[in-house]
């Protein structure tokens, strides 16, 4: 094991066990419940950028968070199922719809893409927005329950009804998630991915199903997208759907400024653009009419002087280094 890969361990650990001690740390409510919206973006993000692999951006990933949203919380509420099958069913359910629309949505490429799943997610809303014998409509759902109690060895019985431990139950879950993701950017799909983002008709030459694939991905995505919404319905403990909500357009472009602040090229890039615009909305939140400002000026900054995103910084760095000192020498 070579030196940067011990760095990168090293990191890891100091990373997850951070995450785990800030809700002791920071000791309130109110910042362990920004924690745990913080947890639930970085999930989405990631999914999102996981479509970005095929260099397609999807702007409808809320509307499958939605699906999610509801299902589990409709499955609790109405069937009485525990929180534990409805977050899995949510999520292949959202899954289910990907697959369903990924062959006729990936036919299209770039702004049509966009522009697809952007009107998909706004119909899907209108839809549970009207829809007022099932998902109560405009009134939204209420009362949806945390999740049952779990009993584990040398720990006892945990109740998820404190912020605290639905955070640790949430970060558990979001970590998992990633962990499968980064599998995934590590295995022969990835290779795939991105043999038909670089040069399709290249990779259908050679054999491989392009459409298959495609829609592959954005099944993958739209589950995950779908488990960050079960997460949030039992979080919330009710949900709405009105055009501000978490399932409004504005949180379409809001996961994709987190993908490019943080960096969309690399894995760790809506890790870092999550966590860094949520502490930039937080603590400018006294200037609470300037925020979106901001962050916007944040988004410029970025595009033009980092391109790669907030996790290009240290190469850019070296770079500048390199430069100078290569001068020198010369």
């Amino acid at each position: 094991m070579n030196k940067r890969k011990i760095i990168r361990i090293i990191i890891l650990i100091v990373a997850v066990a951070l995450s785990f001690s800030m809700a002791s740390i920071l000791g309130n409510d109110y910042w362990v419940s920004i924690l745990i919206m913080i947890a639930l973006n970085i999930l989405l993000t990631s999914s999102l950028r996981t479509i970005y692999i095929l260099d397609e951006v999807s702007l409808g990933q809320v509307g499958f968070t939605l699906i999610g949203a509801y299902t589990s919380a409709l499955l609790t509420l109405k069937l009485g199922l525990p929180f534990w099958t409805a977050m899995i069913i949510a999520g292949l359910f959202s899954a289910l719809i990907a697959f369903l629309l990924g062959y006729p949505f990936l036919r299209l490429k770039g702004i049509y893409f966009s522009i697809l799943t952007f009107m998909t997610a706004e119909i899907l809303r209108l839809i549970t927005y009207n829809w007022r014998d099932l998902t109560g409509g405009q009134y939204g759902l209420s009362k949806i329950p945390a999740p049952a109690s779990i009993s584990l060895p040398m720990v006892g019985e945990i109740s998820f009804d404190s912020m605290t431990n639905y955070y640790y139950l949430t970060l558990v879950i979001v970590i998992i998630s990633l962990y499968f993701l980064y599998c995934l950017e590590h295995s022969h799909l990835n290779r795939k991915w991105r043999a038909i983002r670089d040069a399709d008709n290249l990779a259908l030459s050679v054999g491989i199903n392009i459409m298959w694939y495609k829609v592959i991905n954005f099944t993958i995505a739209s589950f995950f997208a779908g488990i960050a919404g079960s997460l949030f319905a039992h979080y919330q403990g009710g949900l709405s759907v009105d055009v501000t909500s978490r399932f409004g357009v504005m949180m379409s472009l809001y996961l994709v400024l987190l993908m490019v602040i943080g960096g969309k090229e690399r894995f760790t890039g809506p890790i870092i653009g999550a966590i860094g615009v949520e502490m930039l909305s937080e603590f400018s939140r006294p200037l609470d009419e300037y925020r979106p400002m901001l962050i916007g000026a944040l988004a410029i900054v970025v595009m033009l002087i980092i391109p790669q995103g907030i996790v290009g910084i240290p190469s850019l760095i070296r770079g500048w280094i390199g430069k100078r000192k290569s001068s020198k020498v010369f």
